[in-house]
């Protein structure tokens, strides 16, 4: 009795498992693309701001640098005379 309700099961419960393997493939495969139409958009917008020209000062990633001071090389004269 005990190894007719065993196949029962099993008979059972391969076909429900083989569905939701089938799902979760699905899932996986779906996220996928929606991974890469979001990674598509992300690097369409990186370029429209990088290739964009600024409106203004604080738009432009040049004047966001720290500025440090001109420091030019003067030689100095040995003999002041």
């Amino acid at each position: 009795m005990g190894w007719i309700a065993a196949c029962v099961l099993v008979v059972f419960m391969l076909p429900i498992l083989g569905m939701l393997y089938l799902d979760i493939l699905d899932a996986k495969e779906q996220t996928k693309a929606q991974i890469e139409k979001v990674e598509k958009l992300r690097r369409q917008i990186e370029r429209k701001q990088r290739d964009k020209e600024p409106s203004n000062i604080s738009d432009n990633p040049v004047f966001d640098r720290v500025r440090r001071p001109l420091e030019i090389p003067l030689s100095k004269p040995s003999k002041l005379g």
